[in-house]
């Protein structure tokens, strides 16, 4: 009779154990398919700051220039810096819609990032003009660093020569010369030509396929661009992207 007892205790006692241990397997599997639940709705979440194709859809600046570009869901969308379009890259749908249109909606109430290119980047003052951000002459201290030069590196800008203290300076006043060098009296200044196409066939602005429903006009002169966004580009600075004729 005791042997009995005991064999019915120790069948218990393992049927107990083999609930708990199955009880403990289903939360650990419910808890993991939580996290990638949480995890997946991370991801998923649109971060785009702006339009593709005068601001850039990761931080929201303006785009200087069309060199960072990819096609992504059937549409070439534009970038301000490779590392933005590295970004992009890893995860498309964090950044661009489908549509131009729906880029425009989803950026709507976006703020724009800050401090993404640190000094060397163009900063903008709340009424929209740049900031001069020159810290050297550029004939003995450098008007990036404001250290002193290298004669060794000299670059020239509408004619005017300068000196830097390193190479990565000398591209930086290249790219932004009225940021860094003030202008001398008698400097004619010159606008730097950007534009990608003739504004018949080819949007001026990105130099894909016009769409002849989008038109604009300017001093007199007809333009024809891509998208909708190309037109405002192209009227607030004609002069980089229309040639006279």
């Amino acid at each position: 009779m005791k042997q009995i007892i005991k064999s019915f205790a120790l069948v218990i006692t393992v049927a107990l154990a083999a609930s708990a241990f199955a009880h403990d397997i289903h939360d650990k599997k419910a808890h993991a398919k939580g996290n990638a639940q949480t995890a997946k709705a991370e991801k998923g979440k649109f971060l785009g700051k702006g339009d593709g194709v005068t601001t850039c859809p990761v931080t929201g600046e303006k785009i200087e220039n069309k060199d960072n570009k990819a096609v992504m869901f059937g549409r070439t969308v534009y970038f301000c810096c490779a590392g933005c379009l590295a970004d992009a890259k890893k995860n498309p749908a964090a950044y661009v819609k489908r549509t131009h249109k729906e880029q425009l909606l989803a950026i709507k109430n976006a703020p724009k990032s800050e401090d993404h290119h640190g000094d060397h980047h163009a900063q903008e003052s709340k009424s929209g003009e740049q900031k001069f951000l020159g810290k050297g002459d550029g004939i003995e201290t450098c008007p990036v660093t404001g250290e002193a030069v290298n004669k060794n590196l000299k670059g020239e800008v509408n004619g005017r020569v300068f000196y830097v203290c390193c190479e990565g300076c000398l591209d930086t006043v290249k790219k932004n010369p009225d940021l860094y060098l003030k202008p001398v009296e008698g400097e004619k200044k010159e606008t730097a030509f950007l534009g990608k196409g003739d504004g018949i066939e080819t949007c001026p602005v990105t130099g894909e396929p016009v769409n002849k429903n989008l038109k604009g006009e300017v001093d007199g002169q007809t333009f024809y661009v891509c998208c909708e966004g190309c037109i405002d580009t192209v009227k607030k600075n004609p002069a980089a992207y229309l040639k006279k004729k």
